[in-house]
């Protein structure tokens, strides 16, 4: 099962299965009937009496048209699985989604969805965000399974499948623009029966309301030149990719602003009649709203595949948005919105011991303004407009920052100015009202009785009127200081060079330095403006937190150790970890054994089976000797060292560095605090595909260890001078630091790959073969000890020149290499030189006890006669019996072990 997680199949499967599950859930919630008066009703009834009109028939029938386009996704899907892509996933998800805002839409209209309805819609909910999850993953193992070069597999282009989703939403604003054909314009509802404004009317039905012919003319105008400019799309689509992207952003805009013409023109009507004494309603905002959806889709494929496929005719230096601005957008749009929740008005009367208080805030004036003084319809009238305004802007807004707009500083702008404006107009009102207050005294008793609050006649008044519109405006205002403050109008798009024709055929598009062909000449000046620039964000962002570190360093050094010796330390941190609040049971010969491998090698692989505390020795040791233990968690797809280093992107000339390269950077900066970084499950993927370079520096001196991350030089531009990271060399090469150890966790099953003479070589190697003891007798946790990287060094130092093991001349040692010279097993200066290490330091871990023998059997069965396992023993028992002779017990177990396998 483990394996088939892991496969994208399955997962496409998995996606397949659930969007049925959607599919059974959208018919029940289409099937059951609806509320009062219409319980004997449900969406499928509803949509067959669409030739009787109707603003609910109307929803039933898009309903039930939404469902049957929905039961494609799962047709999409299985396409998806075949194709091994993620073509046609997206396009599902955008369907479910279109049809749940459908019910969203209808259900806050009407309110007229049963209990049961609601339930399923949430539970669709949950499934959606289960898709969404699903398809991430499954798009991750995909890229994982592709990145393997091979020359008998064609790679396809990314763009491909994102083209073809592009002309699946370029369809889709299609069908959206077509809606406005059968959503009425308005609704008169004070007439027997309604009259329902819709356009298509016109055509089959003979209505001769100049209103809807004059609008359905234009509307089918506006659509035959829509198909007509599709189709010269659809050529671009075969040999024009960057054309047809351009064509369909023009195409989605072009509908996008009939959607929303559509919908002023239906708002507009909405207000002339209501002012003409008609109760009216409209749901022209219906298309506006779908084709957020559409914009929202296309700007995010438009980012993709620009990021993918770079412009050849243009060079461009380009910094994306950073996404700070747009929050700030959000956060005026919301202070803005929050005006319809404010009391905009409010009216307070007093007489004697009592008063009344009426509080108008924008939402109940949009929806009581038919009875209203005309001053108040006014203000209705600007809040519709300021909505509107807002919800625009904020739409640009977010689809510039998706598809990498270069003009997005200038609608930032926009969309600060706009939410101000409408803020500032709407406190003046508020404000007029109190100015006028004697004028509207008996708007205001009119006002009162409206809202049932009965007034004693004959009786003197004090009244008063205010406004608390004036709190948003403070907002509003504080979001602007703080937006200068923050200099996030200030973040220009970068340059960009148009070329003449046919000139990018000669321009190399990865340069950083300009060409021959590329030179401006005299007469035609490039003006290039000073603009800051951050190659690498997450350097810059530890860089800064240097003092941080510094002051952390100061509150550590207040708990150093008084310890000085390894004995000292292996008591420390077993009585640390059973008192720690894990309770975590190592016996003085494990933590022994850890540290004396520390001392041998600065690579060391903990390995056994799950739940045998492999990776809670290292976490627990940093913690006891307060250092740093940094997690980085191997995955399967991992092929070279850019998984562990990061990539260095050429188009927008940014590094992203890995958590790896994070954790080395930041090791550098602490060199005094004893730093592990534990790759977790290491052997998921072939340790040399990944990791070879750093095996490679371990034959290097401590201070010769350093990695080229890139090949060119990365300097940060601020303030007009270049400012180089603090622990990076020459710009683009990173020391290995002193103080950092590698630790390897690995599990021995089917789902791990085998470890490597070459990697076990240059390891220290510790077997975790069963669970550990609970733990019963603790007392409270214990205070760590600070072991600075200095002084743990200077204790492995001492042990190795005070030690007297001479390896060499060991007996022991020549009589185990004799008895496995047969096999084809024998061990360098590289592994007898941490042979003697290992046991000097393990001897000083016991400073009173001769353990001498016990640490020469652990070493050997951990370097050398481990590799008996991958052996065919002839005479098992044979051998058996002469390690037994050389009272190396635990080695004749281990062949004991392989006899019963």
């Amino acid at each position: 099962m483990k394996q088939l997680i892991k496969k994208p199949w399955f997962i496409g499967i998995i996606i397949t299965a659930l969007l049925s599950v959607i599919a059974l859930i959208n018919l029940w919630a289409l099937s059951t009937p609806l509320l009062s008066p219409y319980e004997t009703d449900d969406f499928f009834s509803l949509a067959s009496r669409i030739a009787d009109g109707g603003v609910l028939v109307i929803f039933g029938f898009v309903m039930v048209i939404l469902y049957y386009a929905s039961l494609t996704s799962i047709v999409l899907s299985i396409v998806g699985i075949l194709r091994k892509t993620q073509w046609g996933m997206l396009p599902a998800l955008f369907l479910l989604l279109g049809f749940s805002s459908a019910f969203i839409v209808f259900q806050t209209i009407n309110g007229l969805l049963a209990p049961i309805a609601l339930i399923l819609m949430i539970v669709n909910l949950v499934f959606i965000i289960g898709l969404v999850i699903l398809m991430v993953y499954r798009k991750r193992l995909l890229v994982g399974s592709t990145s393997i070069k091979e020359d008998t597999v064609e790679v396809k282009p990314v763009g491909k499948s994102i083209l073809r989703t592009v002309l699946v939403i370029n369809v889709l604003s299609i069908l959206v623009f077509m809606t406005t054909f059968v959503v009425p314009l308005y609704t008169l509802t004070d007439v027997s029966p309604d009259y329902h404004a819709i356009i298509i009317r016109a055509l089959f039905f003979g209505d001769t309301n100049l209103e809807i012919v004059g609008y359905f003319l234009a509307n089918f105008t506006l659509l035959l030149g829509i198909f007509l400019y599709f189709s010269d799309i659809i050529s671009h689509y075969f040999f024009d990719q960057e054309r047809f992207i351009q064509k369909s952003k023009n195409l989605i805009n072009f509908i996008f602003i009939s959607t929303v013409i559509f919908f002023i023109a239906g708002l507009a009507l909405n207000i002339y009649y209501t002012l003409e004494g008609n109760e009216v309603i409209t749901f022209a905002f219906i298309p506006v709203a779908m084709m957020v959806f559409v914009i929202f889709g296309f700007a995010i494929l438009k980012g993709k595949y620009h990021i993918d496929h770079p412009m050849s005719y243009k060079v461009l230096k380009f910094r994306y948005a950073k996404i700070e601005p747009l929050l700030y957008v959000l956060l005026l749009t919301a202070v803005t919105a929050s005006l319809l929740l404010m009391p905009i008005i409010v009216m307070q009367i007093t007489f004697g011991n009592f008063e009344y208080n009426v509080n108008l805030t924008g939402l109940k004036i949009l929806l009581d303004y038919p009875v209203l003084d005309p001053g108040y319809r006014l203000v209705a009238y600007v809040l519709v407009v300021m909505l509107i305004s807002i919800g625009l802007t904020l739409v640009i807004t977010i689809s510039s920052y998706l598809s990498n707009f270069k003009q997005f500083n200038a609608i930032v702008k926009l969309s600060a100015i706009v939410n101000v404006f409408f803020v500032f107009i709407i406190s003046i009102a508020g404000y007029y009202f109190q100015i006028a207050q004697e004028i509207n005294q008996a708007v205001m008793l009119d006002i009162f009785e409206f809202y049932g609050i009965s007034l004693p006649t004959g009786l003197e008044y004090e009244y008063n009127i205010g406004t608390n519109a004036i709190v948003v405006l403070f907002g509003s205002i504080a979001v602007l200081t703080w937006m200068f403050f923050r200099k996030a109008f200030d973040r220009e798009a970068p340059l960009s060079v148009s070329l003449a024709p046919g000139a990018e055929d000669t321009l190399p598009l990865n340069t950083n330095q300009p060409t021959d062909e590329f030179k401006p000449s005299n007469d035609e000046p490039v003006e290039e403006a000073y603009q800051p620039f951050d190659p690498c964000p997450a350097f810059t962002d530890l860089d800064s937190k240097k003092p941080l570190f510094d002051a952390d360093l100061e509150k550590r050094k207040g708990l150093k150790t008084n310890f000085t010796s390894l004995n000292q330390l292996v008591n420390f941190v077993v009585d640390y970890a059973r008192n720690s609040r894990l309770h975590l049971s190592y016996t003085p010969e494990d933590i022994a054994t850890f540290v004396a491998g520390l001392g041998a090698s600065k690579l060391s692989i903990l390995q056994g089976m799950s739940g045998t505390g492999k990776t809670s020795l290292p976490k627990i040791f940093s913690e006891a000797v307060f250092g740093n233990c940094e997690i980085i968690e191997v995955e399967s797809s991992w092929k070279d060292k850019n998984e562990l280093l990061g990539y260095y992107n050429e188009f927008s000339m940014k590094y992203t560095p890995k958590k790896f390269t994070l954790a080395l950077y930041k090791a550098a900066l602490n060199p005094e605090v004893f730093t592990f970084i534990l790759l977790d499950e290491m052997n998921l993927s072939r340790i040399e595909y990944y990791f070879s370079d750093f095996l490679s520096l371990m034959e290097n001196e401590e201070n010769q260890r350093e990695i080229k991350l890139i090949n060119i030089r990365l300097t940060r531009k601020e303030a007009e001078q270049e400012n180089e990271y603090l622990a990076l060399n020459d710009g683009n090469t990173l020391k290995v630091p002193k103080n950092v150890w590698f630790i390897g966790t690995a599990n021995r099953d089917e789902s791990t790959f085998v470890i490597s003479d070459k990697v076990y070589d240059r390891a220290h190697t510790m077997n975790f073969t069963k669970r550990a003891p609970k733990v019963r007798n603790y007392s409270e946790p214990m205070s760590k000890q600070f072991y600075d990287y200095q002084t743990i060094q200077q204790l492995f130092v001492d042990a190795k020149k005070q030690g007297n093991f001479d390896a060499e001349n060991s007996e022991l040692i020549k009589s185990v290499e004799t008895l496995l010279a047969p096999f084809n097993i024998s061990f360098g200066n590289r592994i007898l030189k941490q042979i003697e290490e290992f046991v000097n330091i393990y001897k000083a871990c016991f400073a009173d006890e001769d353990v001498e023998s016990e640490a020469v059997e652990k070493i050997l069965l951990s370097k050398v006669v481990a590799k008996l396992e991958t052996k065919t023993l002839d005479d098992k028992e044979k051998l058996e019996l002469e390690f037994t002779k050389l009272k190396l017990h635990q080695c004749a177990a281990f062949i004991r072990r392989l006899d019963n396998d």
